[in-house]
């Protein structure tokens, strides 16, 4: 019997517990903080323990997402010669199915839930899990050979891998993020990159060709590259004249992009990335043009709630990095106010400040890091620019401006104040509502 640590109690921790458990392992946990284990009596707390006598004795560590390479116990068990996965890489040795991975700075969640709808539509078993919400481990023991892992991997997880080889794979896009972990873009491209690292002849490879970092990706893949593109013509899918095209042998159109219900360059290429993903796991056109026009797209992505006050209001809570957030803001039709801040992941504010369209007039920040948002704020701007102390009385300024649009899009995580950027989601949705029920926003 394997005797197993897990690092972290989350949904990727439980997860790896459940599966081990159910292959005989003998488990302990490690967390930074109180767990409750009452539902799992067979598993041991290790928390309080020095870190020898954690260490002591295992033979693998599994790691959840959070835990960084560089956390005390993973480096104490490197020295110690024990093995350190994590809870992806784990189920990928048990999973009998093919596997589909996605990863990419924005569009993860979109991609791969779209992915699987396709799949499922067209008859062929698919689960949507990984960073989407749903634990790989937790449900790999009934993935069955002739059924397909869609698996949303983001560079936290790509970290860990060792053996981890899906038949697809695609990286969306690179732009800074999670400099907090990562230092800087080059380390965030590394571990992107790992989505690939296994890949033989026989698999594929999708990169966005518009993105100068995934595509430059190409030159170390071993495996066969296609690409997806709004601006040229590629081995792939490119957009043309509001028309999608294929080309794997010979360029065919493939639909108008006025059938699908996402909109902006890069909604169609999480579309591109889903249509050449099922394309090569031999679904049919038709069954992914009906899938597509019929794709409710996942929460809080630039989601229009409501005119309320003589105002539109858009929940973009999973805009998580700043690029997100440009694009949403570029996005508005008319003068917009825009609420962002939140946690604090290193990133410069530079760039967001230079990329605002001239429709953004106003903008309130809220959150732990408003502080390192502000000592980028150019010296001349065409914008206010206010801090407050709540996403309540942030929302209230936004409303209390002459604007069109009042547009909450954090440019960060939400872990200063919320466990998920949902649970933020949810709290504007909330604050939303409540004012208009007052029917002010004073």
């Amino acid at each position: 019997m394997q005797n197993v640590l897990i690092i972290g109690w989350g949904i990727s921790g439980k997860g790896a517990c459940k599966l081990l458990l159910s292959q005989g392992a003998k488990v302990s946990v490690y967390n930074d903080s109180p767990i409750d284990l009452t539902d799992y009596p067979q598993v041991t707390d290790v928390s309080d323990m020095d870190n020898f006598d954690v260490i002591d004795g295992k033979d693998l560590v599994v790691i959840s997402p959070s835990i960084s390479q560089e956390h005390p116990l993973v480096e104490y068990a490197k020295r110690y010669s024990v093995p350190v996965i994590g809870e992806i890489e784990l189920g990928y040795r048990f999973c009998q199915g093919k596997i589909v991975a996605v990863t990419g700075t924005n569009g993860k969640t979109t991609t791969t839930k779209l992915i699987g709808d396709i799949l499922n539509a067209s008859g062929k078993k698919a689960y949507a899990l990984g960073n989407i919400g749903k634990s790989f481990c937790e449900s790999v023991e009934q993935i069955k050979q002739d059924e397909i892992a869609v698996l949303e991997v983001s560079s936290f997880q790509l970290e860990s891998i060792r053996d981890f080889h899906p038949l697809v794979a695609s990286c969306l896009n690179v732009t800074p993020d999670h400099f907090e972990r990562h230092k800087n873009l080059q380390n965030y491209a590394n571990a992107k990159f790992n989505i690939f690292i296994n890949q033989g002849a026989e698999d594929c490879a999708i990169l966005n060709y518009d993105d100068e970092v995934t595509r430059n990706f190409s030159d170390l893949i071993t495996s066969k590259v296609y690409y997806t593109s709004v601006r040229h013509k590629v081995k792939g899918a490119f957009v043309r004249d509001n028309k999608i095209y294929l080309d794997f042998d010979e360029e065919v159109e493939f639909m108008s992009t006025d059938d699908i219900p996402l909109k902006g360059d890069y909604n169609y290429q999480n579309v591109m990335t889903a249509i050449l993903t099922c394309k090569l796991l031999g679904a049919s056109s038709q069954d992914i043009i009906s899938a597509i026009k019929n794709f409710t797209p996942p929460r809080y992505r630039n989601q229009f709630i409501g005119n309320y006050m003589g105002k539109n209001f858009f929940n973009d809570s999973k805009a998580t990095n700043i690029d997100s957030a440009i694009k949403a803001c570029r996005s508005m039709q008319g003068d917009t106010a825009v609420i962002v801040g939140g946690y604090d992941k290193g990133i410069a504010y530079d760039g967001f400040f230079s990329c605002l369209p001239d429709t953004v007039k106003h903008i309130i920040a809220t959150g732990d890091n408003v502080y390192s948002i502000m000592q980028f704020l150019p010296s001349y701007h065409e914008y206010t620019f206010e801090i407050t102390s709540s996403l309540e009385r942030a929302t209230q300024l936004a409303v209390s401006k002459d604007v069109l649009n009042v547009l909450f899009s954090p440019t960060t995580s939400s872990f200063d104040r919320y466990s998920s950027y949902v649970e933020r989601g949810e709290h504007f949705d909330m604050i939303v509502k409540l004012l208009r029920e007052n029917g002010s926003g004073e």
